[in-house]
């Protein structure tokens, strides 16, 4: 399932070759603290950044005094690009995992986090339909016989170094095992859920590391199984995913600015969990699917959009946790350094 971006190729242009000021912010203004003018990017459509699109669609934005520039966000594709952004000063607020955060912050001690859009790695494992019955497992098998049944095998991800290829790693490890010694780890070159389907069924991999909802759609299409989620790893299951960052500079000169952008996206997180009946036709919306074809991928997602903002303690380092062991992060990196706690705090008071 792969959603088109919404945003014209001028506009592309204008970010990577302008600055703020050039594309029209309000930045050059006089009063740059007084501004209620933001410039947000975030990194793709997918269903993390659901709470994006209710702050837009039920008026949260506009309710707060914000103007986003442009309007709605920007989707620049990939984290890469979205980091590059940042640090190039074309962005001032971004959307995103909280591993592009944690990547840039290795050259930028300014980079803060914002906030919460969603919890849970969210990684599929998924397998042919053979796979199983070869491995003489099923769903209810064990966490352990499910990792070392992937030994030996094709395992495609969507690239080396991504947190799909670091999931695997971190999996592995759990169990005295190295991802890229015991098994062949593919890179299939994108999270493009129907491209890694297709290499599943033609038996270029046997098994895939990919974002949600490859395995719903695995199991729909009669492809395959979803055989290990990132919620059957207890360690995981509460660990914050996708987060809001920006340089403590841009927090610094737009104070009013990031704190009404954390209470709109407060006020749609509240209304995702008060209003279900109307949160599942929005969110078919955003997928661009029918209702009904949404449904089972809403009940599976939608536990993981938190009730509010706040990045908690246990989520938090359970990400650093699997970011260090995942090869990702050398060393773990303070809650109190990434966080940007008091303008969380005065935000939500």
């Amino acid at each position: 399932m792969q959603l088109s971006l919404r945003f014209p190729l001028s506009l592309l242009v204008c970010l990577s070759l302008l600055s703020l000021a050039a594309c029209g912010s309000s930045s050059s203004t006089t009063n740059p603290g007084n501004s209620m003018t933001l410039n947000v990017a975030q990194n793709s459509n997918s269903f993390s950044y659901f709470t994006l699109y209710v702050a837009e669609q039920e008026h949260f934005f506009t309710a707060q005094g914000l103007t986003l520039n442009p309007y709605p966000p920007i989707q620049l594709g990939t984290g890469t690009k979205t980091t590059a952004a940042v640090e190039s000063n074309s962005v001032e607020l971004a959307a995103g995992v909280i591993t592009d955060a944690f990547t840039l912050s290795r050259v930028d001690s300014q980079i803060k986090l914002l906030g919460t859009l969603s919890t849970n790695l969210n990684v599929d494992i998924v397998v042919n339909k053979s796979f199983e019955q070869k491995a003489h497992l099923t769903a209810n098998s064990s966490l352990e016989d499910k990792v070392k049944a992937l030994v030996g095998k094709k395992i495609g991800v969507t690239s080396i170094g991504a947190a799909t290829d670091a999931y695997l790693i971190y999996l592995f490890r759990q169990y005295g095992l190295d991802a890229h010694k015991d098994a062949t780890v593919v890179n299939l070159g994108g999270s493009n859920v129907v491209a890694g389907l297709a290499a599943l069924r033609n038996g270029r991999v046997d098994a895939l590391s990919f974002p949600p909802p490859t395995g719903l759609e695995a199991e729909s299409q009669g492809i395959g199984d979803w055989f290990i989620s990132s919620k059957d790893v207890p360690s995981l299951a509460t660990a914050t995913n996708c987060v809001l960052y920006a340089k403590q500079s841009v927090i610094d000169a737009k104070p009013k600015a990031i704190q009404a952008f954390i209470r709109a996206i407060a006020q749609a997180e509240a209304w995702i969990h008060k209003n279900p009946s109307q949160a599942l036709p929005l969110f078919a919306k955003y997928l661009k699917m029918s209702p009904k074809a949404a449904k089972p991928i809403a009940d599976a997602l939608m536990p993981d959009f938190p009730e509010n903002p706040q990045i908690d303690h246990q989520g938090y380092d359970a990400a650093v946790q699997f970011h260090v062991q995942g090869g990702l992060l050398a060393i773990a990196l303070a809650y109190n350094d990434m966080v940007a706690t008091d303008t969380l705090n005065k935000a939500l008071s």
